[in-house]
């Protein structure tokens, strides 16, 4: 993965981040139910772990993903493990390292962009992911225009063409596309059943 810190997220919080973001409606749509096992790539401060949290209910998990050491012991210190139902876990670059066959629901939000070589990234990661798993993508939209377009980070971008192409490269088809946020593109992917089964764990 490439040369940010960490998985950490884009900071536009003078912005008003529930503002741009949206993330009630975020969750809302990637219709998480009690019990889910859901996992946070790229968790930063962990903006979204206490969202996810509370839509799996007690009874569900939410893994909470970074490199970077001090933000996995920051995120287990807000989130300690015998109080709630979050796991920090110290992914590496090429691997998130979540438990295989299990994860109902991954989710990238500002990080897809900081990954290298996405499609076998995102080839290893159907692995981890349960038979009904989903790998959702929220990115800076790079072929944004006008003013919102100063709101966004110069490389910090990706465009809805080239993720789509890129996660149909890595064995995936859109489920689903979503439009409602002002600055970012939003996408949720499925493994391509005619792509072949998904790798064992001893793969790759």
């Amino acid at each position: 993965m490439l040369g940010c810190s960490g998985f950490s997220k884009l900071d536009w919080s003078t912005l008003g981040r529930d503002t741009w973001q949206r993330p009630a409606d975020v969750v809302a749509a990637l219709e998480l139910h009690p019990g889910d096992q859901v996992a946070d790539l790229g968790a930063g401060d962990g903006y979204f772990v206490e969202r996810l949290s509370q839509a799996v209910g007690p009874d569900g998990t939410v893994y909470a993903v970074e490199v970077d050491a001090e933000l996995v012991d920051e995120l287990s210190q807000r989130f300690p493990p015998e109080q709630t139902n979050v796991e920090a876990v110290h992914g590496a670059f090429e691997d998130p390292r979540l438990p295989d066959g299990s994860v109902d629901l991954v989710l990238i939000v500002n990080t897809y962009h900081h990954i290298e070589d996405r499609p076998a990234y995102f080839r290893r990661l159907k692995q981890d992911l349960s038979a009904q798993g989903r790998v959702a993508v929220i990115e800076p939209n790079e072929d944004l225009g006008g003013v919102l377009s100063l709101a966004l980070d110069e490389g910090h971008t990706s465009s809805a063409p080239a993720v789509e192409l890129e996660m149909q490269d890595a064995g995936y088809v859109v489920e689903q596309r979503h439009e409602f946020l002002p600055v970012q593109i939003f996408r949720v992917f499925e493994p391509n059943a005619d792509a072949g089964p998904r790798p064992s764990a001893d793969a790759g």
